[in-house]
């Protein structure tokens, strides 16, 4: 529970953050609470990045412009928490994957607060539930040459175009003729969502059983280069301030978020990846809004 000082409106970096933001925070602030405690009891790690990992290091805190927490496990505790979250996680938040939640079509989990409002168009046409959230990505090992990797990451991209193309043609604005027959493949097969993203998922982790020396988040696997990170980067986890509180950033944060961002430590206002996202910390989602 964040204290009242915590939703007073400030000016961080020249923006301005508002009590309504504070309040978004704050519920993920709990959600986040939450992964620290079912990780602390089932032994497993978790690790702040992206936007968060920057905001940990450099500002002790959100970045003022962000509107969600995002973290990342490695594959095999990943897999377990996803396992034992859904006993642990007590009304009002749910887990979503495509294991729990009809028609959800991402290649991470989220947590949800269903009392709350957190959705863009996708999530809306999609009809799942559409709380306030935060993401947790896996981080997959990736084949040992350089040659491997690239023909290993083409068809973790491959399949999920496949996939985007069968379940999420009706998004698309400028549909090309090869969406269109490929579309039209889908629909022949009628394959369920369920399995075609259980196969996704098997060519993501085909090297679970082998530790190289890199790992990489196949969510944004279109950014190999980018993405490609050392594991040993994630093999242990210090604790960092983060607003009214320690949270974990992998020991090697400093060379995973050079390898992405450069000089991280310069604020650069950028827009966030969930455009046009419709944010309410005080009423739960309405198919119908």
């Amino acid at each position: 529970m964040e204290s009242k000082d915590f939703y007073k409106e400030e000016v961080r970096c020249g923006y301005t953050v508002t009590e309504k933001t504070k309040k978004v925070w704050a519920v993920q602030l709990a959600m986040l609470d939450e992964v620290e405690r079912i990780c602390r009891k089932y032994g497993l790690s978790y690790f702040a990045d992206s936007g968060t990992l920057i905001g940990c290091i450099r500002d002790k805190g959100y970045i003022p412009w962000d509107d969600d927490i995002d973290l990342v496990m490695l594959r095999e505790d990943y897999d377990k928490f996803l396992t034992v979250a859904q006993k642990e996680l007590a009304d009002p938040l749910l887990l979503q994957t495509y294991r729990t939640e009809k028609n959800y079509l991402r290649g991470h989990a989220q947590i949800r607060n269903r009392l709350t409002t957190g959705c863009n168009e996708e999530d809306r046409r999609a009809g799942y539930s559409c709380g306030i959230f935060i993401d947790i990505f896996p981080l997959d090992n990736m084949p040992k040459s350089r040659l491997a990797a690239r023909l290993w990451a083409w068809a973790v991209r491959t399949v999920w175009m496949v996939l985007y193309t069968w379940y999420r043609f009706d998004y698309y604005e400028n549909a090309t003729w090869a969406g269109h027959i490929l579309n039209r493949i889908g629909r022949i097969l009628h394959i369920p969502m369920e399995k075609a993203c259980g196969f996704y998922e098997r060519i993501c982790t085909l090297f679970a059983r082998h530790p190289g020396t890199y790992v990489c988040s196949t969510t944004f696997i279109q950014y190999l280069e980018k993405n490609t990170w050392e594991r040993s980067w994630f093999s242990q986890a210090v604790y960092k301030p983060f607003e009214n509180r320690e949270i974990p950033v992998p020991i090697g944060y400093d060379a995973r978020l050079k390898k992405e961002y450069g000089d991280y430590m310069k604020p650069a206002q950028a827009p966030t990846l969930h455009g046009g996202l419709l944010l309410d910390p005080d009423r739960p989602y309405r198919a119908e809004e």
